[in-house]
């Protein structure tokens, strides 16, 4: 296993576990973020190598190229996963309060109203190519609330939130799996964002995390 595969599996693994224990406590918020991190562990790329790179298409480009490597690579298993949730992906990818777009053309008319909001008619579900689209409206969530857009434990987001966890919460793990299994194979894993110092002798100590031994 490379240095790069490695590293990134451990600070995916390490948020996953943070994840679980948001989920015993049932907290949606921090669960939400958590899972979030633990994806984002595996797909990040460092940004700040781009500042001149007109060609860069920014965050989502990077997610959702990571996850056309390793769907391609699943073998059916991610869409498998996405079928056992299938009622929280419908929800999820017909929300008009995760569609970007929604968002821009309510902003452009001056729309507050709750019940003109809901009405809008922007998503449509879709089968075809849905792994990615359900990414970008998950990431439409991810932004509201990383980035003070929400209130912690404020009731707006909450069924957003209940359908978009068990879809991540299944998803990530598989993607943990498939980048232990074929991350020589994933061209977007390097390089790696903020790399970690190298110990004595110039190899990769991997830090002690609480807890273990």
């Amino acid at each position: 296993m490379s240095e790069v595969v490695e590293i990134r599996l451990r600070r995916a693994r390490s948020w996953l576990r943070k994840a679980r224990k948001a989920a015993e406590n049932s907290d949606l918020d921090a669960q939400f973020v958590f899972l979030w991190i633990a994806f984002n562990a595996l797909y990040g790329t460092p940004r700040y190598r781009r500042n001149n790179d007109d060609t860069y298409t920014g965050e989502t480009g990077d997610f959702l190229a990571f996850l056309d490597e390793v769907g391609r690579l699943s073998r059916g298993r991610l869409d498998t996963c996405l079928g056992r949730v299938e009622s929280d992906v419908r929800e999820v990818l017909l929300s008009p309060f995760l569609n970007i777009e929604c968002w821009r053309q309510w902003d452009k008319g001056g729309v507050r109203d709750r019940r003109k909001r809901r009405a809008s008619s922007c998503n449509t579900y879709e089968k075809a190519h849905r792994l990615g689209r359900v990414f970008l409206q998950l990431y439409t969530l991810r932004n509201q609330v990383l980035h003070g857009a929400a209130t912690d434990g404020g009731q707006r987001n909450r069924e957003s939130l209940r359908h978009a966890i068990p879809i991540l919460d299944g998803l990530v793990p598989v993607c943990i799996d498939l980048v232990a299994e074929h991350g020589t194979k994933i061209r977007t894993l390097a390089p790696i964002p903020f790399p970690p110092s190298i110990g004595d002798g110039g190899h990769f100590n991997p830090p002690k995390l609480k807890g273990s031994t």
